[in-house]
């Protein structure tokens, strides 16, 4: 498929991705949920069996270490992290392990497959049983003889299922997924996707100093959840102090894209660099930064420089499937 083809296909009918690597580790236990609790921003006491929700890892000064999604089976969790990250999340996971506690890396026995677009769950319901109906349902079920865990995706991105397998049945699950016109798409056509939907990924949209407040992921930090967390209380007097800069998206007329790292002006002032930038067949050339607050909202004057090039555009407000050009803040869609 070309470029366009796979576009085409995850935004307007149904299309797969399989990463390359992904971090799951299962924990275990009599404490299980405790410890979940102590590490990271979710509250686990708010995810009933057979759901799952989107959380953070924060170092002890709250800047971001890493995304993770948390899925309760019972009285097992697994933790979903970036394969990018994922050995130096499981050594920060295990070096925390505290009580009654089993900890195992299955990542390398596990493999996922992504599937997203308007016709993902129709297509992918002619064969899976049972369907996790609702966005944030986990099921265990078996998708033309391969038994998977689906999971459905939550309100802040495209509708789909998420498809975890035993590695060895991935082959089965990929010619299951062709036959009902699922292709897979790469993983350029799979980044734009995320960007347009205003997805921001540990170590690139989001920076290493950046805590929830700048990087505006304070919706994945539990509050008042009864167990300190790493970073907890440097989060509370970053939340007091307020945030100096935010994280938001941009657009820039043209197909003319600027290149990652070009710097980024606000009034004639340096304010940041490009951190992700791509020309979107829907949207135009979109990109993410950080402005200081105050130049955050919508339609803000923005211009970006590099090697002698310079590109007027102005502040968008993620995600951009929501946005229209001048339109200021949006509202994130009906669901990564």
């Amino acid at each position: 498929m070309t470029p366009a083809e796979e576009y085409e296909a995850l935004t307007a009918a149904a299309a797969a991705w399989a990463p390359t690597s992904v971090g799951q580790f299962e924990v275990s236990g009599a404490d299980a949920h405790a410890f979940v609790n102590r590490i990271c921003t979710v509250d686990i006491a708010r995810v009933p069996p057979g759901r799952f929700a989107h959380g953070l890892f924060l170092r002890d000064d709250a800047t971001i270490l890493g995304r993770v999604t948390v899925y309760r089976f019972g009285d097992v969790v697994m933790l979903l992290v970036d394969g990018a990250q994922r050995a130096e999340l499981w050594e920060f996971i295990v070096q925390r392990k505290r009580g009654t506690v089993r900890l195992r890396d299955i990542s390398e026995s596990v493999a996922a497959v992504v599937v997203r677009g308007p016709a993902a769950a129709a297509r992918i319901g002619t064969l899976l049983e049972p369907v996790p109906s609702q966005a944030g349902d986990l099921v265990t079920a078996r998708l033309a003889g391969v038994d998977v865990f689906a999971a459905r995706t939550t309100s802040d991105g495209p509708d789909g299922i998420d498809l975890y397998c035993r590695a060895r049945d991935l082959d089965s699950l990929t010619g299951a997924l062709g036959r009902l016109a699922i292709p897979f798409v790469s993983n350029e056509t799979w980044a734009l996707a995320r960007l347009e939907w205003g997805v921001a990924r540990v170590g690139i949209e989001v920076g290493t100093d950046d805590t929830p407040v700048e990087a505006a992921l304070e919706g994945l930090v539990a509050t008042a959840k009864g167990a300190p967390f790493p970073g907890e209380v440097a989060l509370a007097t970053r939340q007091r102090a307020g945030a100096l800069k935010r994280l938001v998206g941009f657009r820039v007329p043209g197909a003319s894209v600027p290149p990652i790292g070009a710097a980024v002006h606000v009034n004639d002032r340096l304010v940041d660099r490009v951190r992700s930038a791509a020309h979107s067949p829907r949207f135009g050339v979109i990109g993410m930064t950080a402005v200081p607050v105050g130049a955050d909202a919508g339609g803000t004057p923005l211009v970006i420089t590099a090697d002698g090039t310079s590109w007027e555009g102005e502040v968008v407000r993620p995600p951009f499937v929501a946005a229209s050009w001048g339109s200021g803040p949006t509202e994130r869609g009906a669901l990564g």
